[in-house]
């Protein structure tokens, strides 16, 4: 072929070269400076599609492990509270202990402590909310929390797990936002009988059974001593607390104290069995926390092995284009350098 002053093929054909070393330069520069592979449905349409939705889950596992991280931290408001009630019902406990060699005066100075360890255990459960829910105050209802995030085809699903139940149940919130813990397991505390203690029946047959026994300590007195736990069985700690004691005997104070204390001990062990529900939902919760952390792991590994580039791939890609960009503006530079050559021939 001949030359030519119009057309320089090897010039074009040095130009289109260095075009196409510019457009995978600016392709290997695009995933060196956004380390993806695949940054736009154009790139590969499949995979973008599939990353896309794998990204949208991501995010939605993300949201369902704070929601979880908030449930566990309403769990241990609850815990925290349970805690401090068994702290209190030990020391009601202590002082009801003590009672039993005290005078009627200081028996309303253990009524006091016991009212003011009453005041504390309801103080606990008005501040055991988080996040407008209190666990221990929602009349045995569940609260339901998160529990993990799974799409199967167009389907959304969302697991919940559920905290409270009867174990609970510690007091029900009213309209006006106060809590009533005469019904729940605190009721052996809290509740009221109608008319209060017996004292007048109680002193009767207390007097009727001591009687029996010094007569015949060997006879059959069952049915004497079932008169007067009828009576004490009744006896709620709120009960003892509002009493007046100044004309009981002590006899009937001992009776008095046995039933309030088998009172305490029930409610003891139903604040210990709320903490072991609690312990388990909270051990439930936690796994559920590192499970989906684990899972948000395999998502963002699944994307990556999709959409990241391969840094150590494309860094020596584009030292490779750069040594060829080079080389092709030389070898444009040599074709253009033909036209000067024709120009020489005409000089003198």
């Amino acid at each position: 072929m001949g030359t030519s002053l119009l057309t320089n093929q090897s010039a074009m054909n040095a130009l289109q070269t260095l075009r196409s070393i510019g457009d995978s330069m600016d392709q290997t520069q695009r995933r060196v400076s956004t380390g993806l592979r695949i940054n736009e449905a154009s790139d590969n349409t499949a995979y973008w599609s599939i990353s896309s939705m794998m990204k949208s889950d991501r995010n939605a596992l993300s949201s369902v492990s704070d929601a979880m991280a908030l449930g566990k931290s309403q769990i241990d408001v609850a815990n925290a509270t349970i805690d401090k009630s068994k702290e209190y019902l030990d020391n009601i406990q202590k002082s009801l202990t003590t009672a039993y060699q005290k005078g009627s005066g200081d028996i309303k100075k253990i009524q006091a402590d016991i009212k003011a360890n009453m005041n504390d255990i309801q103080s606990a459960v008005y501040s055991a909310s988080l996040a407008e829910k209190n666990i221990l105050g929602n009349g045995g209802e569940s609260v339901r929390i998160a529990g993990s995030y799974r799409r199967e085809g167009s389907n959304v699903y969302v697991d919940m797990i559920d905290v409270g139940g009867a174990d609970l149940n510690f007091a029900t919130k009213g309209a006006n936002g106060t809590f009533d813990l005469t019904k729940g397991v605190l009721k052996n505390v809290f509740a009221e009988t109608t008319d209060g203690i017996n004292l007048t029946d109680l002193k009767a047959a207390v007097s009727t059974y001591n009687q029996a026994v010094a007569a015949d300590p060997t006879a059959d007195n069952s049915g004497k001593l079932k008169d007067i736990t009828d009576i004490t069985d009744k006896i709620t700690v709120n009960d003892f607390v509002k009493a007046d004691f100044t004309d009981v005997d002590a006899a009937t104070m001992e009776f008095i104290l046995k039933g309030v204390q088998s009172k305490v001990t029930g409610a003891t062990s139903a604040v210990v069995t709320a903490g072991a529900t609690l312990g388990a939902a909270k051990a439930q919760v936690t796994g559920q926390i590192d499970y989906v952390s684990k899972l948000m792991d395999a998502v963002d590994k699944g994307v990556g092995s999709l959409v990241d580039a391969d840094m150590n791939a494309e860094s020596a890609r584009l030292a490779s284009l750069q040594v060829q960009q080079q080389l092709g503006i030389q070898a444009l530079s040599i074709a253009n350098q033909n036209s000067q050559n024709i120009l020489s021939l005409f000089r003198q």
